[in-house]
């Protein structure tokens, strides 16, 4: 019986060391890594092993902080970012491009609004998040996303904390290649405004930045691959990484990995925030592929045009003259009154009316002034006052006494009525301005 089986075990035998051969062979030909940093699926993952993972990145911040969590994003920001935290957390993104739709921005800024930080390391950043962070724009640098230049290796340093500089380089089977390096332009910095640049690319170019909003910050970073698995391994790379993670707070960090997209995609996105194509965005653009669904469309849209001609013709009225609208005291004390009801948060109305008037007097007489990020005081020349009351030919005396009500207003808890007396003065000092 045994005799019986010894050729079929040696048959079996052979087929399974033909697999493993096969299998081995197979194996041996394909790629030991995979050196490239564009978009796929495990492209700056957390878990991914290759050149241009992060799993080394991922790694360093879970043992940052001494008795501090890492938490790993598992579903949408606006489901599991908390916002019941003030000051001592941190969200980190680090991928090729972030996707985050208007629920997400604004959850993401009341995250940061609250006084956390946002560490986003991507090639491109979302324009709808820019439009709240950059709402204040330097003269004539309207946001255009980050821009490019091309390297072979390149030089880092951070102004803040100040270190050496790192020499970078994106690689492909260990060799340097020329490679896109993303920074932001140097235009998009002003002394009117808070942000500043943190950090450089061979000296000139910011690809490191911080913009503050509200208590908290978002600390901006153009070069995602800084974080990944090759560059960590390279010397003296830590110190760069490390002085970057500096700006976090101490306290919990939550790693974003469900907003990750292609660039292209982000960019694509961008552009339809200003103008939507119908090849690109519209919903439409299936069916005005498809002729016989175009045509029937057309049809539907001819039909309602022509309905709509001759309802109009039959029941049009005549339109009757809409008043003017007046922007009165009583209509804003009316509006305020409805505001303070929800709210009451009269120091923070002084504020934002202040950044208008500021605003507006820079736009109309060139006058250049700021508020201080942190305390919220006024920052002006020595004869600031004087030459505004010489332009707008309003009493000097008039310009301090604003000036002297906003500070009281932000030294001290006021009231409705410092709140109410500063709008009016405000508003004087337009119906006297030149």
């Amino acid at each position: 019986m045994s005799s019986n089986r010894t050729p079929l075990l040696i048959a079996l035998l052979a087929v399974v060391l033909l697999a493993v051969g096969l299998y081995l062979n197979y194996d041996s030909g394909r790629p030991r890594f995979d050196w490239s940093d564009a978009w796929s699926k495990k492209a700056y993952s957390e878990t991914n092993t290759q050149p241009y993972g992060t799993q080394i990145f991922h790694r360093l911040l879970s043992s940052y902080f001494p008795n501090k969590k890492l938490l790993n994003l598992n579903k949408s920001i606006t489901e599991e970012l908390p916002l019941d935290v003030t000051g001592q957390a941190s969200y980190v993104f680090v991928g090729e491009a972030i996707y985050m739709d208007s629920a997400s921005t604004e959850h993401l800024l009341r995250f940061v609004e609250m006084g956390n930080t946002a560490l986003v390391s991507s090639k491109t950043i979302p324009f709808d998040l820019m439009f709240d962070l950059y709402y204040n724009e330097c003269p004539e640098a309207v946001w255009n996303d980050y821009g490019t230049v091309m390297f072979s290796e390149v030089n880092m340093s951070l102004r803040e904390p100040k270190t050496n500089s790192v020499m970078f380089h994106y690689a492909h089977q260990n060799t340097p290649k020329p490679y896109n390096w993303h920074f932001i332009e140097e235009r998009y910095f002003c002394d009117s405004l808070p942000h500043f640049p943190l950090g450089y690319l061979n000296g000139s170019f910011i690809n490191f930045a911080k913009f503050t909003y509200g208590k908290g910050q978002f600390l901006l970073h153009t070069n995602p691959i800084v974080f990944s698995n090759y560059s960590l391994l390279q010397p003296n790379t830590r110190k760069y990484v490390e002085g970057v993670l500096s700006w976090l707070p101490e306290g919990d960090i939550y790693w974003d990995a469900m907003s990750r997209v292609p660039e292209a995609v982000a960019r694509r996105r961008n552009r339809s925030a200003f103008s939507r194509s119908l090849e690109e965005e519209h919903p439409l653009s299936y069916v005005l592929k498809q002729p016989s669904l175009a045509w029937a469309w057309y049809l539907l849209v001819g039909l309602a045009l022509v309905w709509l001609i001759f309802r109009a013709k039959r029941r049009q009225r005549i339109i009757p003259v809409l008043p003017k609208n007046e922007n009165s005291s009583y209509e804003f004390i009316s509006t305020i009154a409805h505001l303070h009801f929800r709210e009451k948060n009269y120091q923070g109305l002084c504020i934002q009316g202040m950044k208008l008037f500021i605003h507006q007097i820079r736009e109309r007489y060139g006058l250049v002034a700021h508020l201080a990020p942190e305390t919220h005081q006024p920052h002006l020349d020595g004869d600031f006052m004087h030459r505004l009351a010489a332009v707008s030919e309003v009493p000097e005396t008039a310009i301090r006494d604003i000036f002297s009500q906003y500070i009281a207003a932000v030294q001290y808890q006021p009231t409705e009525k410092m709140m109410v007396d500063l709008h009016l003065a405000m508003e004087q000092f337009w119906k006297k301005a030149k």
